[in-house]
């Protein structure tokens, strides 16, 4: 595990992420042209090639979602979404490799989903971003006809949770514990900038805090600065990216312990 007393850097550089899908989608189906030109004289090729040519553009679909999520959590339209959708969309339209390619998207709207994205950041001990998506990739020439539904789930959460202890008079030692997932799978963070709140407004958290880190490797960070207040509870607040550059932010309240 490291120790750190400072902020790690972001890069933010979501809209990389949706020209890397459309990439991928035209590198790859250019491979896979040549794989089937080469193989085209047996069934067992040609259906291994349609199944890494449905892979690249599920990949690509994933790309698309997760650099529409890193844009839009960082302040962008949540239309972003379904605009770059419907350029991929073009994309595999655009590609004839097999036949007729579409690709139909639905982003999902409810009471959690707006344009199929779900920014969830002022409940108390965590907070979520992300994006959903269902699809279906259609395949259609003389002797094919493939239609694949799949769908996803782009989801970055942190957990924040902890105390303080009285040191002298109004000041104070905050232990925190933020845990960050991918998925519900254990992720890394990029940055994790940290507030409390000082008589109604939100201060940052630096090494004049003596700001310590500790960075355990598999998602779980252990956080522990002084503060100077005379309230009786420390309300914190920490700003997230992971690694895909999504941002997530989650508060909780840190009683004395």
């Amino acid at each position: 595990m490291r120790s750190k007393g400072k902020k790690f850097k972001v890069n933010n550089s979501g809209q990389l992420l949706i020209v890397a899908a459309l990439a991928i989608a035209i590198l790859i189906s250019a491979t896979t042209v040549y794989v089937y030109e080469l193989g085209n004289e047996t069934s067992t090729v040609e259906n291994e090639s349609i199944s890494n040519f449905i892979l690249a553009l599920k990949q690509s679909t994933r790309n698309a979602m997760i650099g529409s999520l890193a844009n839009t959590s960082n302040g962008g339209e949540k239309t972003v979404l379904a605009t770059n959708l419907n350029r991929l969309s073009e994309v595999v339209r655009s590609l004839h490799n097999f036949g007729l390619s579409q690709l139909y998207f639905n982003v999902l709207n409810n009471s959690l989903y707006d344009s199929g994205v779900w920014l969830s950041w002022n409940v108390s001990d965590y907070g979520v971003s992300s994006a959903y998506t269902n699809c279906t990739l259609t395949i259609e020439d003389i002797g094919t006809n493939v239609a694949v539904d799949y769908a996803f789930n782009i989801t970055t959460t942190v957990t924040l949770n902890g105390y303080y202890i009285r040191l002298a008079d109004d000041e104070k030692q905050v232990n925190l514990t933020c845990r960050v997932y991918n998925e519900e799978k254990s992720a890394l963070a990029k940055e994790l900038d940290i507030f409390y709140e000082r008589l109604g407004s939100w201060i940052a958290v630096n090494s004049s805090n003596n700001l310590n880190i500790i960075d355990y490797g598999n998602g779980t960070y252990t956080i522990s600065f002084t503060v100077n207040t005379p309230s009786s509870s420390v309300q914190v607040s920490i700003n997230a990216y992971d690694l895909r550059d999504i941002f997530v932010r989650a508060n909780t309240t840190c009683d004395e312990v």
